[in-house]
């Protein structure tokens, strides 16, 4: 027993040994860089635990689990400089909220700074998936970009009637005027069928029969599970993660039955052709595209699962955060009514029939009310990546922050985008407050990158903007008005981005006798 204490002692002073000099020569290297590239020292966070960071990571866990990630960003950020440095599980962090950092990360420098390593290398995503658009670098992002890049071109998002049919269905299930009831939901069974639709080749029914979303729950579960792992992915094993591996199951079951059949429909058509017999066109679906390009099943179902959960309820998400938001702001309502039924002519079907992309884009308040809400709840609430050689940002570094700072290969940067995109100085003084009209006013840039920038843009948002705008184009035509029935604060829990726990508990009311859109279009 004494030995074995004595071993234990032993590998424990070792371990210690071993961290301690990492951090000495990664503070030599930096000053070696710093000196070479004429860059400020990076500015500490105040923490207990200056050589494993345990504090950050079990109150950033706290957070998550709590649904308070975001005050609890906000409050790390209070105080501090635009860039500071943390130590994080043993290793080193950079937080900042500087654009010009942002610009370079994500855009000028873009391959100095990758995903795989927080991502795919870390294997926290494993048994869900491995290779895809939003875990890969390099060659293997190039071919996965290839997957999906054709489908959000300008012939797809400019496509307004294939938004139609999927809206008719949600606007023939709302409630009656003045009934409180939670959109939420509806909104989610809304997107799951237009998305299922798009990538799959067939929509899932899910709003005329709820109980078909039930996959819904399960991808929310793997999203979660995601975050949290990736978080705490140096001790991962110290958790138990039955709950996350039983989604994922669910998950992989629900894909594999369409990579199956669709394999199974491409062997056929190429055999009945090679047999020189008639076919028909070929489906026009995401996923028919993906396997047709990617013969290997578990790529595929890799690169599918990767495109299809994360973004199962992103676009019904930010809608909802849009109507949380104008159910308290009844003249942002009424302005983007007005604003709506001044573009559109004649009766309410041939108004709808109107909404077409370019229509949807002049409607410059309306537009004004997404990106506001996208301001305030954006779906990337930090911007993160991983250093993959030594190199340099523009600022953060000195008293003043003005200096660029050194960042070493391995260190992981972090643009808060919930405190960068409420920055007073540039948003004002009342950054906090829901108010479109600011961007009337302000023609933000790298201030305001919802989708990120540079090479890595989120390619399908042009479809979201479209897909949203449409959507609120088509409720505040037929609502007058819009009536919050929660007096509750916003309290975001953490998906793929922030969505209010509590739902959007609305109340809508159809327009008065003699102000709806047929009878003022007739006067």
């Amino acid at each position: 027993m004494i030995i074995v204490d004595n071993l234990w002692s032993l590998a424990v002073a070792c371990g210690l040994l071993a961290t301690f000099l990492n951090i000495l020569w990664g503070r030599f290297k930096e000053y070696q860089g710093r000196k070479a590239h004429g860059c400020g020292v990076i500015p500490s966070y105040p923490q207990w635990d200056r050589i494993f960071g345990l504090d950050l990571a079990l109150s950033q866990m706290k957070a998550l689990r709590g649904d308070t990630f975001i005050p609890w960003l906000a409050a790390m950020h209070e105080g501090q400089p635009s860039t500071f440095k943390v130590r994080f599980l043993g290793k080193r962090q950079i937080y900042t909220t500087e654009t010009e950092n942002l610009k370079a990360m994500t855009a000028i420098n873009w391959k100095d700074f990758g995903i795989s390593p927080l991502r795919r290398s870390t294997k926290a995503f494993h048994p869900f998936a491995d290779k895809g658009v939003n875990t890969v670098d390099g060659d293997d992002w190039v071919f996965s970009r290839f997957l999906i890049k054709p489908f959000f071109n300008r012939d797809v998002y400019t496509n307004t009637d294939r938004i139609r049919p999927y809206v008719d269905s949600l606007l023939s299930l709302l409630p009656p005027d003045g009934e409180t009831f939670n959109i939420q939901p509806l909104l989610q069974r809304w997107f799951l069928d237009l998305t299922t639709d798009f990538i799959l080749g067939e929509p899932m029914g899910a709003l005329n029969h709820p109980a078909k979303a039930k996959i819904t729950w399960a991808m929310l579960d793997v999203l979660r599970g995601s975050r949290q792992r990736m978080q705490v992915v140096r001790i991962i094993k110290w958790f138990n993660w039955d709950w996350w591996l039983k989604a994922v199951y669910e998950v992989h079951a629900f894909v594999d039955t369409h990579i199956t059949a669709t394999y199974k429909e491409i062997e056929t058509r190429k055999a009945r052709i090679a047999a020189g017999e008639k076919v028909g066109p070929e489906r026009e679906d995401l996923l028919w595209y993906m396997a047709s390009h990617d013969s290997d099943y578990e790529d595929l179902r890799s690169q599918l699962a990767l495109l299809l959960v994360p973004n199962n309820d992103t676009t019904s998400i930010f809608i909802s955060n849009a109507l949380w938001h104008l159910a308290r702001h009844p003249d942002a309502w009424a302005r983007c009514r007005e604003e709506v039924l001044t573009s559109v002519q004649g009766s309410e079907d041939e108004a709808v029939g109107q909404l077409s992309f370019s229509t949807l884009r002049g409607m410059k308040f309306l537009n004004a009310c997404l990106d506001e809400t996208l301001r305030l709840n954006p779906n990337n609430v930090t911007q993160v990546r991983i250093c993959m050689n030594d190199t340099t940002l523009p600022r953060g570094g000195g008293k003043d922050g003005q200096y660029p700072i050194f960042v070493r290969k391995g260190d992981m940067v972090q643009v808060t985008k919930t405190v960068q995109q409420r920055n007073r100085e540039y948003w004002g003084e009342d950054a906090d407050d829901f108010r479109p009209e600011r961007f009337l006013e302000l023609k933000p840039f790298w201030e305001f990158v919802p989708f990120s920038g540079g090479p890595r843009r989120c390619p399908a948002q042009m479809m979201v903007m479209t897909e949203a705008a449409y959507m609120l184009a088509r409720l505040v035509m037929r609502y007058e008005r819009i009536d919050s029935r929660d007096a509750n604060p916003y309290q975001a829990i953490m998906r793929i981005g922030p969505s209010n726990k509590t739902g959007v508990l609305v109340a809508l009311h159809k327009a008065r006798e003699g102000n709806s859109i047929d009878e003022r279009k007739s006067t």
